[in-house]
């Protein structure tokens, strides 16, 4: 958690603008990290960014004060990535994802906002648009960018094709383990298997003002198991 906290810090230098960053204090003792940039006499929804998957309020960092200079703008690390708490999601995917959206809609209440504007990124596109299908009057918009979406299951999918049981067994083994835990696994060296797939991606990056070498260190960062609950 040291090391995310380091890279956030020397990517979001970059921004000029005042805003304050801290914990709001949700349900189970979970904490979720907040960045707030506030426009106190702006009449305008304020905008709520959600990041994408293994991503985290850093990677907005040169979008801010663009989309700042007429209304207030939120972002925050989602429950389990970033500097949020890492609690334990439910196996079924249904009671994960509303876990994901309570964790949305108590954060709401705890800041006392009446309507957002969500803008999600990937997975924080599909948290966006299953917590405004629960809320939608708490919802004056949705922008998803680069959407995460899951096609209906067919009622009769296992009729159709069958699911060969050694892939059934293969999924019961990996289950219980995070989709970055090969990463986490690999210990010291996760950070240059981590550049290594990353480096087509930074080619573009590395001539901005956020630095190649703080992102990496931020997505490495963000894959590593908490010791604590924030």
């Amino acid at each position: 958690m040291a090391h995310l906290k380091e890279a956030e810090e020397k990517m979001l230098k970059c921004i000029t603008s005042s805003y304050t960053k801290d914990y709001v204090l949700i349900s189970g003792g979970n904490k979720i990290w907040t960045l707030s940039f506030v426009q106190p006499l702006s009449p305008k929804t304020p905008l709520v960014l959600l990041h994408g998957f293994g991503g985290g309020v850093g990677l907005w960092a040169l979008n801010f004060e663009t989309l700042f200079q007429n209304r207030t703008v939120f972002a925050f690390d989602i429950l389990g990535f970033g500097r949020s708490s890492r609690p334990h999601f439910e196996g079924d995917a249904e009671k994960a994802e509303m876990q994901f959206v309570q964790s949305l809609e108590e954060w709401r209440m705890a800041l006392g906002l009446d309507h957002m504007i969500l803008l999600g990124h990937n997975l924080g596109a599909f948290l966006a648009s299953a917590y405004a299908l629960k809320y939608p009057s708490r919802v004056k918009s949705v922008i998803l960018v680069e959407p995460w979406g899951f096609p209906e299951r067919p009622d009769n999918a296992e009729e159709e094709r069958p699911i060969p049981i050694w892939i059934k067994a293969v999924g019961a083994l990996l289950s219980p383990f995070n989709p970055l835990a090969g990463l986490r696994l690999a210990g010291p060296l996760g950070e240059q298997v981590h550049r290594r797939v990353k480096d087509f991606a930074l080619l573009a990056i590395v001539r901005i003002n956020l630095g190649a070498a703080s992102i990496l260190l931020f997505t490495y960062g963000n894959i590593q198991s908490g010791t604590c609950r924030n």
